[in-house]
């Protein structure tokens, strides 16, 4: 009897203590899941704060370079507004710090701690008046911008039904609803552009056409003194051909020889500056773009006529 109770008391305690060690074995398994499932929501935590801080470091940095960009700039606008008036005698002098800057539409480097700064000076009379120039010679700036005959004086047409009022009635719905979109009287702007960079309100001209990026060019003029780096307006686009400014309304086709050429400053003369900062450190650039009229006589030896940042 008592050894049938020894067995039955060895077999009740064995399996208690099987049962209870199943029990704690579940029981750690929960606890090591959840403690996982909270290490891994630390780290998943942790790595956006991470990315968080960085991209807001990254942030910080782009904005210092660019506020250094634009302190660049400036400093080039005023070394260019410095030196207007300085006679071509230095143009071909081997110091290029020292060299005349005359408004050829070359590139002048003005070297900074921080940075550089390069400037373009051209005569701004010199392009043609987009508020008084006729369709064809319209249609023949669209062709240097790199658009085919038929898309240029499709833009001719259009540009001349933005500027000049009772040109409305050749505009599609497409064109009207878009103009409706902008604010515009029906027909465009109604009067004559106060500033080139109005045509941006065409629905017909993008920015990569009106700044020539990305756009094909109808010609050769592009060499390594009038090349452009991709940030600024390029040679041969509406924003370089067109201006608000003077009376001229005929093309150039064949450009000078630059040694056959001489530029020079002439009192009263509207100029237009080019002004792109770059900090030492990298990206991104900021440019400016200034339109002076030269005034010898005056305290400061120029007018400002219009200046914004591109």
């Amino acid at each position: 009897m008592k050894e049938k109770f020894s067995t039955f008391g060895h077999s009740f305690f064995h399996k208690a203590g099987s049962t209870v060690c199943t029990r704690l074995s579940r029981e750690d398994g929960v606890v090591i899941i959840a403690a996982l499932w909270i290490t891994a929501l630390i780290m998943w935590f942790a790595l956006q704060v991470s990315v968080e801080s960085r991209l807001k470091g990254e942030e910080q940095v782009h904005q210092i370079r660019k506020s250094q960009a634009l302190h660049l700039a400036m400093g080039g606008c005023y070394e260019a507004l410095a030196r207007m008036g300085e006679t071509p005698s230095d143009l071909f002098s081997q110091d290029h710090v020292n060299a005349s800057w005359m408004p050829n539409g070359h590139p002048n480097v003005v070297k900074y701690e921080t940075g550089e700064a390069v400037v373009y000076m051209e005569r701004e009379t010199e392009k043609i008046n987009v508020n008084s120039a006729p369709p064809h010679a319209l249609a023949m700036v669209a062709e240097q911008a790199g658009l085919s005959q038929r898309d240029a004086e499709h833009l001719a047409q259009a540009i001349g039904e933005f500027i000049h009022p009772g040109g409305s009635p050749h505009m599609d719905l497409g064109e009207r609803s878009l103009y409706d979109q902008e604010n515009l009287q029906e027909g465009g702007f109604g009067g004559p552009l106060t500033s080139i960079d109005q045509l941006l309100l065409m629905p017909e001209v993008t920015h990569q056409l009106f700044y020539g990026h990305d756009m094909p060019r109808s010609d050769a003029r592009q060499d390594k003194k009038t090349a452009r780096p991709a940030i600024l307006p390029q040679k041969d686009s509406l924003f370089d051909l067109f201006t608000t400014h003077g009376n001229n309304v005929v093309l150039e086709t064949d450009e000078e020889d630059f040694m056959e050429k001489i530029y020079t400053w002439e009192s009263g003369e509207i100029y237009r500056i080019l002004s792109w900062g770059v900090s030492a450190a990298g990206p991104p650039g900021v440019v400016i773009w200034m339109v002076v009229r030269f005034a010898p006589g005056t305290e400061r030896g120029y007018e400002v006529l219009q200046r914004k940042i591109l």
